[in-house]
């Protein structure tokens, strides 16, 4: 991984974390992973950096650069 990335994972328990970078900063953590993923596309997106999300066995998995835009109009 690059030394500056965006990272959403679930460490211990039951929150979601958003970490940034290989020093592993908590950013914010949540209870849904889908609001973790979606505040780390957004983090992700504005910043330039490249998103990582945990599967289900805790590998990190890089995310496309197509996921993190966001449509200019809504149907």
């Amino acid at each position: 991984m690059k030394s500056d990335y965006i990272l959403v994972t679930k460490p211990h328990g039951a929150s979601w974390s958003v970490l940034r970078g290989q020093s592993n900063l908590c950013l914010l953590c949540f209870r849904l992973k889908a609001h973790a993923v979606a505040f780390g596309r957004a983090l992700a997106c504005s910043r330039q950096l490249p998103l990582f999300v945990d599967d289900r066995n805790g590998i990190a998995v890089r995310q496309s650069s197509a996921s993190l835009t966001y449509p200019m109009l809504l149907d």
